[in-house]
């Protein structure tokens, strides 16, 4: 009995040992600590594109506008030029009033020498008029056209430069959807991990009960076995001893109080609506998890955990057990958009970039087709 008391002893201080090195790889840090980390990045970088990206959207809006008033300028200057070119056809000389005139046609119906220095007067003023007035058209188109061309080449580099980012910031999405479904993975298999490793303490725990049990079943019947043959050796002469007293029993100090386990975490309305309430205000920011700014999804995670963290996208949401009387402190979502309800019709959402995190009525925003989950 001894031998076999041994081995289970050595069996449970090897099982003992086997989970103390798996305790110890728990105690290390978690399998989807770079993961997130890596995901945080590529939020950052995402939020940093999508700012560049409004920024050239900008630039591109004001470069249009320029150009547009370019065009508008020149249909302006060509009226004006048809409209003096008219004016130069008809000469405002009184009887002149005959177009292009030649100098022949100046001369005729000469009187005296005096109407004829004025009729040549005239004619070299206008003469002059038309050829200064022409310069000036051509260099004003010129100048217009050139500057209407370096506009385009302006519009269509920024242009170019939305195109790139427009690419860089699908690239960045695609990998931050990549990272967010590989540490969901991760977080379900570390799940996984802790209850398994949850079964391992409970067998563990009731292994050492079982051996305990046996143990002391054991050292009793070995006593009893010893009493039992002493006696037989005395001889069936020699009267029994008799028994000693037993001792009066003590009253024993009594065992402490067990010390309350912790409660469970659980979800408390109030708490969420009290963060949801709290964050009022922050900007919104694509990828946000906190503290300062927020995307959706970012905002909710906040208000469920009181932490920085993300719980999933909204696609993760959809999923969740579904309710029909809403509470504050559940969730509102749809397949591209979420936030916390806080009763009354009412919700708190980081709704976008102009507005951040605001209440709005529950059936105003987002075609109005959302849900009512609960985490």
């Amino acid at each position: 009995m001894r031998t076999a008391i041994t081995h289970k002893n050595m069996a449970r201080c090897a099982a003992t040992a086997t989970l103390a090195c798996v305790l110890g790889l728990g105690l290390a840090a978690p399998a989807y600590a770079d993961t997130a980390s890596n995901l945080a990045a590529a939020r950052t970088k995402l939020e940093q594109i999508g700012t560049q990206t409004q920024q050239i959207y900008e630039d591109l809006s004001a470069q249009t506008q320029a150009l547009d008033q370019t065009a508008g300028e020149i249909t302006q200057k060509q009226q004006e030029i048809a409209e003096g070119q008219a004016k130069l056809s008809t000469y405002v000389a009184g009887e002149y009033k005959t177009g292009d005139l030649s100098l022949l046609q100046v001369l005729t119906g000469v009187d005296d020498l005096s109407d004829m220095l004025n009729r040549l007067f005239y004619y070299g003023k206008v003469s002059d008029k038309q050829a200064q007035t022409i310069q000036e058209v051509k260099e004003l188109k010129q100048q217009l056209t050139d500057k209407q061309a370096e506009q385009e080449k302006n519009v269509a580099a920024t242009q170019k430069k939305v195109d790139e980012l427009n690419a860089q910031q699908a690239e960045a999405q695609s990998v931050v959807n990549s990272l967010d479904s590989q540490l969901q993975a991760e977080l379900a298999a570390e799940a996984e991990a802790n209850a398994a490793l949850q079964a391992g303490i409970n067998a563990s725990t009731a292994e050492k009960a079982t051996v305990s049990n046996e143990t002391a079943g054991t050292t009793e019947n070995t006593n009893n076995g010893g009493q039992t043959s002493n006696n037989n050796n005395q001889g069936g002469n020699t009267p029994a001893p008799t028994p000693a007293p037993a001792p009066t029993p003590q009253p024993s100090t009594p065992a402490p109080a067990p010390t309350p386990s912790a409660p469970s975490q659980s979800v408390d309305g109030g708490s969420v609506v009290s963060r949801a309430y709290s964050k009022l205000g922050c900007a919104y920011s694509w990828g946000g998890i906190g503290p300062n700014s927020f995307d959706c999804s970012g905002f909710v995670s906040y208000c469920l955990t009181g932490r920085y963290c993300r719980l999933g996208t909204t696609g993760t949401f959809m999923g969740w057990t579904r309710v029909s009387d809403p509470q504050p402190g559940d969730v509102v979502v749809n397949s591209y958009h979420t936030g916390i309800y806080i009763g009354g019709g009412q919700m708190i959402h980081a709704s976008d970039y102009n507005t951040g995190v605001i209440i709005s009525p529950v059936a105003a925003g987002m075609n109005n087709n959302y849900i009512f989950v609960r985490y």
